[in-house]
């Protein structure tokens, strides 16, 4: 077997517009955003973006350039001749006798049949197989078609009620006839034609991937405190897994947010937390998880003794409540009990389902082999210390 008889063609350029070529180039883009996201510090969205882009593209040069790709003039004559060639084979199979042996210079295609002596359904099936000429029947049928059309416009003159849509189908009309086709070979229409849909299949299956890229570039900035963006009560487990609960973790200078607005976001990220602070008349009683009021929790101020330090642990291990303490002595003794709690916790391996924040905002300095022990708890039980103060001694 040899393959003398295939005959490749090379694609034509111009089976995609400007536009399809660069709806390709930006889907491309996704994957190679996707290899080099560790060596360039671009937003998550951006790849979705430009995958969204591209299925636009995608579609407006499917819309308007491919559709309008149609085979060249030469091979319709071709194939019309080839029709005229396959009707005159059955003609004369089927009405061999009066196939006409001679041809004369002026005969048309189809005057190949002897018509003399035919009766009229004979000649209506011979008038049929000619394309080029019209029967007479059709030609009856249009005249009525012609007087009847001249009587609607004589009712619309009149105030009929068609003539809206009159006009809205000659302006359509009008639109489509200055979109000029585009000629090519049947071959060169048929790779546009599957390339164009391989563009818009391609272009969704990037937007998937722009979904993916999102979500994992979301979830691996959520634990960091200068990258992450829009808190979600999502699973601590699910978080951690992308990046390490930082066990200690200092606020910059200048902060991001107001100590108020701290407390928001680690709500907002479905976690609990422990407020130690000087002051707390400006912290509100409770804070939403979702919106602006959507899904609150409380922010119990423990002003007492009557709430116990073992109340306080077991709410922030069950992810029930949050607290403030604004009281020096308390914070002292709470932080203390937390402490022992921890390292009760770590010798027999249990984990909080939450992340639970001790938050730091007062005068009082922390010793630094007290942070260390702490982390060492910490990491193994899934609490965190967050020092807003910088004051460590």
């Amino acid at each position: 077997m040899g393959r003398r008889g295939f005959k490749s063609e090379k694609m034509n350029l111009n089976s995609f517009s400007i536009i399809g070529y660069l709806s390709v180039l930006l889907w491309l883009a996704v994957p190679l955003l996707w290899l080099f996201r560790s060596r360039f510090v671009l937003p998550g969205w951006l790849s979705l973006a430009l995958a969204i882009c591209a299925l636009g593209l995608a579609k407006i040069n499917s819309s308007y350039h491919v559709n309008r790709i149609q085979v060249e003039k030469a091979e319709n004559i071709v194939n019309q001749l080839d029709d005229a060639a396959k009707k005159r084979k059955i003609v004369e199979e089927a009405r061999g006798n009066e196939v006409a042996d001679i041809r004369f210079a002026e005969d048309g295609n189809n005057d190949f049949i002897d018509k003399g002596g035919m009766d009229d359904a004979d000649h209506k099936y011979v008038e049929s197989l000619d394309q080029t000429k019209e029967p007479a029947w059709k030609g009856k049928k249009k005249k009525r078609g012609e007087a009847e059309t001249e009587s609607n416009d004589l009712e619309d003159a009149i105030g009929g009620k068609e003539v809206i849509s009159g006009v809205k189908s000659e302006s359509l009309q009008s639109e489509e006839d200055k979109r000029q086709p585009i000629f090519m070979s049947e071959a060169h229409k048929a790779t546009a034609n599957r390339l164009d849909k391989l563009n818009i299949n391609t272009s969704w299956i990037a937007i998937l991937l722009g979904f993916i890229i999102l979500i994992v570039d979301y979830l691996s900035r959520a634990n960091s405190y200068a990258r992450a963006f829009l808190p979600l009560p999502l699973p601590a487990l699910l978080i951690n897994s992308f990046t390490p609960f930082p066990t200690v973790a200092h606020r910059p200078n200048p902060p991001r947010r107001t100590l108020p607005e701290e407390l928001a976001w680690l709500a907002k990220r479905g976690d609990v937390f422990v407020c130690f602070t000087n002051d707390a008349s400006d912290l509100p009683k409770s804070l939403p998880r979702i919106g602006k009021k959507l899904a609150p929790i409380d922010l119990l101020h423990v002003d007492s003794d009557r709430v116990s330090d073992e109340f306080i642990f077991e709410s922030l291990w069950y992810g029930r409540s949050c607290f403030v303490v604004d009281d020096i002595d308390r914070i002292n003794t709470l932080f203390g009990s937390i402490y022992q709690h921890l390292e009760q916790r770590k010798k027999a391996r249990a984990r909080s389902k939450f992340n639970v924040h001790l938050v730091w905002n007062i005068d009082q300095a922390l010793h630094e082999d007290d942070i260390a022990d702490f982390g060492i708890f910490a990491r193994a039980t899934g609490f965190s210390l967050f020092i807003c103060n910088e004051t460590i001694s």
